[in-house]
């Protein structure tokens, strides 16, 4: 059997037909007019794309040479080029690993190799996924994964991503995106218009309170909810949306937990745009990193921040040092700090002056401090798992 290889053609491609036209019953296995220096010259041009990263994989992982070669050039083809069948595979490893007699690998043979690679890249996979500690407490992740995409999907979600959004944030989003949310403005004005509501509140009391919004809605008498909720299967603030229940009251108490969002009774007179910006504000300011605690502390004032090495409640006692009046403003909101691999809940925030916190320096550790005061200057680690070992171990162990 001949082919007619085209010089356009990419290397895949021209090793791929050749492949398909092997004749092992032939005394050479190799279609008509083709010869092997032909099959070595295409084969170390595919070496000289795929050679170096075959090598290091044998060199760093469990595979061996030929299970490496088989598993890149089936699984690892670059963007525009064919992946090589198994046949192409087996003239490959022919060409480059083997010596000049004998015929190319079969495919039950390069199947081997690849069926052998195949399993222990899923047993690296496996381990990859329990490299870090034990969860704590021992639910929080029953079903540890791997998020893998392919090139084409990374790309989609690179120019989805904006400025400075994590990968982690951008699904995030595109995820509240996908879903049929009614915006918070929205949501309002329907109570406003068809329920005459004059109270509108999110309450804040309970724990992970922004994993669903419990919104409270002042209404004058019974009745049904406006279609724009019933529709919606979650509630947008901003760019985010979040999971919310609805109980409406004919007299709601307005309580200190309550965030209000708009409001316009006897007692409280809240325009719906603060109230929106308030509740952005405290949403925003629920979950931060340590770096961000930081930079917002420092620019409003704060010269330290310290954290008691005692827990409060189930979780951390932050101590934001201030030279002059304290300010609560900063941390007003904020219930958890994301570590390198659990999540601290905040039980307390205490702002001091710097002459109030020498008081507590026992039972407190000084986690970052600007030098621009009278405490000596620390610089915040920038290594996550460093930033995690400047918690105290009581208080870390309340952490998820």
């Amino acid at each position: 059997m001949s082919v007619d290889i085209e010089p356009e053609w990419q290397p895949a491609t021209k090793l791929n037909v050749i492949g398909g036209a092997l004749d092992f019953t032939a005394l050479d296995p190799l279609p008509e007019g083709v010869t092997r220096d032909q099959v070595e010259e295409i084969c170390y041009t595919v070496r000289e794309l795929y050679g170096e990263y075959v090598d290091e994989l044998v060199a760093e992982t469990t595979l061996s040479q030929r299970e490496a070669q088989t598993w890149v050039l089936r699984t690892l083809a670059h963007d525009g080029t064919e992946p090589l069948s198994y046949e192409a595979v087996g003239l490959y490893i022919w060409a480059i690993g083997r010596a000049t007699e004998g015929d190319p690998l079969s495919r039950t043979i390069v199947t081997d190799y690849y069926d052998r690679a195949e399993a222990k890249v899923q047993r690296a996979e496996a381990t990859v996924k329990r490299t870090g500690p034990p969860p704590y407490p021992d639910d929080v992740y029953d079903n540890p994964a791997v998020l893998w995409v392919d090139t084409p999907v990374a790309e989609r979600l690179q120019r989805h991503r904006r400025p400075d959004e994590t990968f982690s944030d951008c699904l995030a989003r595109l995820l509240d995106e996908s879903v049929s949310a009614v915006p918070l403005e929205a949501f309002v004005e329907a109570y406003r218009a068809e329920r005459g509501a004059d109270y509108v509140a999110v309450d804040t009391v309970y724990p992970d309170w922004d994993a669903e919004l419990r919104v409270v809605v002042g209404v004058s008498a019974d009745g049904t909810e406006p279609d724009a909720v019933a529709d919606a299967a979650a509630l947008r603030v901003g760019d985010r949306s979040y999971e919310f229940t609805v109980s409406e009251e004919t007299d709601p108490t307005y309580a200190d937990t309550h965030l209000v969002v708009y409001a316009a009774t006897d007692d409280t007179s809240v325009a719906l745009t603060d109230g929106t910006d308030r509740l952005g504000t405290a949403l925003g300011g629920v979950e931060r990193p340590l770096p961000d605690l930081v930079s917002q502390l420092r620019a409003a004032g704060a010269t330290a921040l310290a954290v008691g090495t005692e827990p409060a409640g189930a979780g951390a006692h932050l101590f934001p040092v201030f030279e002059g009046d304290p300010d609560e403003g900063p941390l007003a909101s904020l219930e958890r700090i994301p570590l390198d691999e659990r999540t601290l809940s905040v039980g307390r925030v205490s702002p001091v002056t710097v002459a109030a916190y020498r008081e507590h320096s026992e039972t407190t550790r000084l986690l970052w401090a600007s030098g621009e005061g009278p405490l000596e200057q620390r610089a915040l680690p920038d290594d996550p798992a460093a930033r995690r070992e400047l918690i105290p171990d009581r208080v870390l162990r309340t952490s998820t």
